[in-house]
């Protein structure tokens, strides 16, 4: 029996802690035959709810602190740990030997713009590290494996594709009145239009926010949005008054559990406009909800989603809004997309994940 130890002290961020929430679960419904610990900050102890015979363990070392770096992995190393999986690019020093690193993209290469010179210089040289250092690199999709490799004097055998899953969870509501619970309580009262994400300019809002403008002159219908908001965002506000949108956005902010089921059963078409993706976890969770998608090409996107999703080139606000308008007014195509999406989910699963990941887990044990 060896002890793997997760590093938890992002449990509760919108992404890379459903990574981690998700992989806990799907590893604990493995049984393997080794003891874990998850590692927390003191503020989400009493938050976590850890699998059966895992232990957490309090890790007061805030993310991208100087202390995390120096001290963090020593810490597991004298605990005792045969594996230490970091599952952001944030590898402390001494665990090189026993570690395995998710690397989720590189967008703070990719799109500088978006961040300090702090932060880039930061990501550069801890993704690097993390690159240089790790036993295992694990990440979501090909294309970050090919982003990184163009990037990055790696060994590509070093790196392995570990595609995410779509949670049990995400599934076609049969009980409609949880899903008019939904709308009543959020005050949706039009079909609408659903976008979960950030608003950073990568994610590509303000293509949408024309496309939704352009839907509006033919349309009465709504735009959702779950995770940031437009308000967030001075260039998007800036731009939804000058299309005079803004009575038909609907911002609901940070959106879990039941909730965000309820919001991508009821929407018509999910829409991911993004410039780059690391994998596009939303379009497949609402295509297991039953919702068609609609996707650019960019980044990891065309290899996700196949031809479940309706893909269009980055950036084309009008072909986006033609291909929202299709899925909204043919039904025989909508009909078509709902079956694909629903086959294409199948294919990636939490417990898929955690089994690659555990043999990952077990290559370095036994290196």
């Amino acid at each position: 029996m060896a002890l793997i130890a997760i590093d938890g002290r992002k449990y509760l961020d919108f992404g890379i802690g459903t990574y981690i929430q998700e992989l806990a679960k799907a590893l604990s419904s493995l049984h393997p035959p080794h003891e874990f610990i998850l590692y927390a900050m003191p503020s989400d102890v009493n938050t976590i709810s850890l699998p059966d015979g895992w232990r957490l363990i309090v890790a007061d070392y805030p993310k991208y602190s100087l202390s995390e770096i120096a001290f963090f992995g020593f810490r597991a190393k004298r605990k005792g740990v045969a594996v230490f999986h970091e599952p952001h690019y944030t590898l402390p020093l001494g665990v090189s030997d026993i570690s395995v690193v998710t690397i989720h993209d590189i967008i703070h290469l990719r799109f500088p713009g978006i961040f300090s010179r702090a932060q880039r210089v930061y990501a550069r040289s801890m993704i690097w590290h993390s690159l240089k250092h790790s036993r295992i690199v694990s990440v979501d999709s090909q294309f970050t494996k090919k982003d990184i490799l163009r990037t990055f004097p790696i060994n590509p055998d070093k790196i392995s594709v570990v595609h995410l899953g779509v949670g049990d969870q995400f599934q076609p509501m049969r009980d409609s009145g949880t899903v008019q619970d939904f709308k009543l309580r959020f005050g949706v009262v039009r079909p609408f239009i659903l976008y979960v994400g950030n608003v950073k300019p990568h994610k590509g809002l303000d293509v949408l926010l024309n496309a939704f403008a352009r839907i509006r002159k033919s349309v009465d219908l709504d735009l959702v949005t779950i995770g940031g908001t437009v308000e967030d965002s001075e260039p998007l506000k800036t731009l939804s008054r000058e299309l005079n949108i803004r009575g038909y956005l609907k911002e609901l902010g940070r959106v879990k559990g039941k909730d965000l089921v309820a919001a991508y059963n009821a929407a018509e078409v999910l829409v991911m406009p993004s410039r780059y993706e690391g994998f596009g976890l939303p379009a497949l969770e609402a295509m297991a909800c039953g919702t068609p998608a609609v996707v650019t090409n960019a980044g990891s996107l065309p290899e996700v989603m196949g031809d479940a999703a309706l893909v269009v080139d980055v950036g084309n606000e009008r072909e986006l809004a033609d291909r929202i308008l299709l899925l909204l007014r043919d039904s025989s195509l909508r009909r078509e997309q709902i079956e694909k999406g629903r086959k294409r989910c199948k294919e990636f699963t939490w417990a898929k994940t955690a089994a690659q990941t555990l043999r990952m887990y077990e290559q370095v044990i036994n290196q």
